[in-house]
């Protein structure tokens, strides 16, 4: 099952970085490894690091490590590694940026850590005609979420325009039982109860 995950893991991260337009050929570099054509696949350094800006965290910082190796070397096992050091957790918190807030700051000052994943879009801008693309690359990181950590309680802060964050649920549906951060001005982070089961 843990290979299964594991597979499932590289999918979502395949399709949050590419349905944006960052990981150009990851997609491709994903084909030619699993054919066994692969050998020796370097993926470009300006490339590498758009991922990393993408997705960070204590967690997501360990993943997209873990996902480069595997693109270049061929190997699960530094996924695998990550996927059953974190499988466990009872709590994940996330850090959802679309327009440059850095909400982890304060949630680092509030919480005393750092979120497990930070997903932040830090393209020229956010644009309308962006929101449907966007939104799909943010609900697939919420899925992968999801699927690592499937009984943990999960809370998200979300910073990004109303629509897209609608979006995103529309995306989500109930599959998923995320419980989001509210910032209150002067005071933090206060959690918000869940909608689905009311």
């Amino acid at each position: 099952m843990a290979v299964g995950l594991a597979a499932t893991v590289i999918g979502l991260l395949v399709d949050s970085v590419e349905v944006i337009r960052l990981g150009r050929h990851v997609r491709d570099y994903l084909r030619r490894r699993r054919s066994g054509q692969g050998e020796g696949v370097d993926i470009p350094r300006d490339q590498e690091e758009s991922m990393r800006t993408l997705i960070s965290g204590r967690i997501g910082s360990r993943l997209i490590d873990a996902f480069i190796s595997y693109l270049e070397g061929g190997t699960y096992d530094p996924l695998m590694k990550v996927i059953d050091e974190v499988e466990e957790r009872k709590s994940v918190d996330t850090s959802v940026d679309l327009i440059g807030r850095n909400p982890e700051v304060m949630y680092r000052r509030q919480f005393g850590s750092d979120p497990d994943y930070v997903y932040k879009y830090t393209q020229r801008g956010l644009e309308v005609g962006d929101f449907p693309r966007v939104a799909t690359s943010v609900a697939k990181f919420l899925e992968l979420i999801n699927n690592l950590h499937p009984l943990a309680k999960k809370r998200v802060v979300l910073v990004m325009p109303v629509v897209v964050g609608f979006q995103v649920g529309q995306l989500i549906g109930s599959t998923a039982r995320f419980y989001p951060l509210h910032l209150v001005r002067d005071s933090g982070y206060v959690e918000v109860g869940p909608v689905i089961g009311i």
